[in-house]
């Protein structure tokens, strides 16, 4: 996989975290974004930790949600 393909791919699930978490938690685009951006999870997924990104998007959505509830 080239490095633009990565970047590519990292772009996409962010992306997709992003609207999942609109569409779960019923929140603007700005504020999942915002969510998802000062996530901690977010930069694990982006270094590619535990294999993070290769979990579901409403999965992940999740996750950051729960993060945030619980700081």
């Amino acid at each position: 996989m080239t490095e633009e393909s990565k970047l590519a791919f990292q772009a996409n699930k962010s992306a997709n975290i992003i609207k999942s978490l609109c569409h779960l938690y019923g929140i603007s685009i700005q504020d999942a974004t915002d969510l998802y951006y000062q996530s901690d999870t977010s930069v694990l997924i982006e270094e590619g930790v535990s294999d993070l990104h290769c979990r579901s998007d409403n999965y992940l959505a999740t996750i950051i949600w729960d993060e945030h509830k619980n700081t």
